[in-house]
């Protein structure tokens, strides 16, 4: 029976496809529309594209924008910054000027003084001894070195009126207090009232020390260094010894890996040549100098040479300038000098003082430390010792410890005392004259302030040399970087 009922439903089939006629042609109408929807389907992913092209770049362009504007935001803040560190320096040299010129009573003086008055005599009694019983002894305390100048310190020097969070910068402010009932010109009533409490609500008050960034500034002593200006000064022992210590710290056994290699001109000079070039650089003449190093009254005198022949080699060649030192980068072109040299001696050299400023006592480096105590010993009594780094230093360390136990600052006497207690003669003329002596000093009036300033990722530093005067010192060198 099954087998029928399959024949049956074949047969069904057969006739259901024979009764379905073939699929008509399209018609050009429809494949028209066909080939429209293909081109509106491209377009719109072609636009949809050019969007995001378009869309991606704007964001891009926006953030650099704002990355821009935040940079130069910040470029702002630091250069103030760094503003601000040179304004503290210079009020803390006001201050350091005012402190060297406090003077101090002779504590012997003091002492007889008072037990003259106990033993029944005027004050004034005692003619030459009651006049000198209150000697002026100026103090010698470096103040720039013991205080730190940055915006801690400003910051505590200024107290700040608002909340502070964990490190300590202002996050919040209060609002400016308005009265409720102010009413503004040309509102009425509780409108009017409205609108300015919300504009003082909007209004805060910031402290001054909530900036935004820090800095730091360093000071550096200037006439702690070797004044190369000093070679043409106008008396003869200045010159004398400036290049004495010159000569002294050029041949020092560690440097002369310096003087045995040519340098970028093939050029090769030697401690003496240089000294001569650092001379007739800034002199008036053009004539080369010739140096005997132990006359005190014309170390210098002019010889036969053209001033102007070691540049000759060079390439390019250039003349002598003739005219005092501009900045300290300018010992680049001069003869003998090059980024060797500099490296060794750019911390040791300087020429922004006064000609007739004296090498300062005070120093920390135990290079220049032992150039003063050559300069404080006899010319006349040569000691051996001198040329011994082991009692260099020795000597070196009791003068440190000297320095450290001296309550009003070490001076040049102190100095001395220290180096005659090591057996060292001292230098008659400076010994016989402490106080204007031409030799050595205690006392600086030239300083070198750099101040970084900081604000997000950008960093500002400023570099100024400052000379001492009535007000906050005199701009000898300014720099940007």
């Amino acid at each position: 029976m099954a087998f029928p009922y399959f024949q049956q439903a074949f047969r069904r089939r057969g006739k259901a496809r024979t009764a379905v006629p073939p699929a008509a042609p399209p018609s050009p109408a429809q494949r028209k529309h066909r080939r429209s929807r293909g081109v509106a389907l491209i377009i719109a992913l072609v636009s949809i594209t050019l969007l995001t092209v378009v869309a991606t770049e704007f964001a891009y362009n926006t953030r650099v924008d704002l990355q821009l504007a935040a940079n130069q935001r910040d470029e702002v803040r630091a250069y103030y910054m760094a503003r601000s560190g040179l304004s503290l320096g210079r009020l803390l040299l006001r201050f350091q000027k005012q402190v060297d010129a406090t003077p101090i009573p002779n504590p012997a003086s003091l002492l007889s003084s008072l037990t003259g008055m106990m033993g029944g005599g005027a004050p004034g009694a005692g003619g030459a001894g009651g006049a000198a019983a209150f000697q002026p002894q100026s103090l010698n305390i470096q103040l720039w070195k013991l205080a730190r100048v940055d915006c801690h310190m400003l910051k505590g020097l200024v107290k700040s009126d608002g909340a502070e969070g964990e490190d300590g910068r202002p996050v919040e402010t209060d609002p400016v207090q308005v009265d409720p009932n102010f009413q503004m010109e040309g509102e009425e009533g509780a409108e009017g009232g409205g609108a300015a409490t919300q504009m003082a609500a909007q209004m805060q008050r910031r402290s001054f020390g909530g900036f935004e960034g820090c800095f730091l500034a360093t000071i550096s002593d200037e006439e702690e260094k070797l004044n190369v200006t000093r070679l043409n000064a106008t008396g003869g022992a200045e010159m004398q010894a400036t290049a004495a210590r010159m000569l002294d710290m050029f041949s020092d056994k560690r440097f002369e890996f310096l003087w045995q290699q040519d340098d970028a001109n093939h050029v090769r000079s030697t401690p003496l040549d240089t000294v001569i070039a650092l001379k007739d650089w800034a002199d008036e003449d053009t004539t080369q100098s010739t140096l005997n190093v132990r006359d005190t009254n014309t170390p210098f005198v002019n010889g036969f040479a053209d001033e102007g022949s070691p540049y000759s080699r060079y390439e390019p060649r250039y003349d002598v300038k003739n005219a005092r030192f501009d900045s300290l980068d300018e010992l680049y072109r001069v003869h003998g000098v090059n980024d060797r040299f500099m490296a060794a001696f750019r911390d040791r050299l300087t020429v922004y003082p006064n000609v007739n400023s004296k090498p300062n006592i005070n120093t920390d480096d135990p290079i220049m430390l032992g150039l003063a105590i050559m300069s404080a010993a006899d010319p006349n009594r040569p000691d051996p010792r001198l040329t011994d780094p082991v009692f260099l230093n020795e000597l070196i360390s009791r003068i440190r410890a000297a320095r450290m136990f001296s309550f009003f600052g070490m001076s040049v006497a102190d100095f001395l005392g220290v180096v005659e207690q090591a057996g060292i003669a001292v230098n008659p003329l400076i010994k016989g004259n402490v106080q204007q002596n031409r030799y050595l000093g205690d006392k600086s009036k030239t300083f070198t302030i750099k101040s970084v300033g900081e604000a997000g990722s950008v960093q500002k530093t400023l570099t100024a040399v400052i000379r001492l005067d009535d007000g906050l010192g005199k701009l000898v060198y300014y720099r940007e970087e």
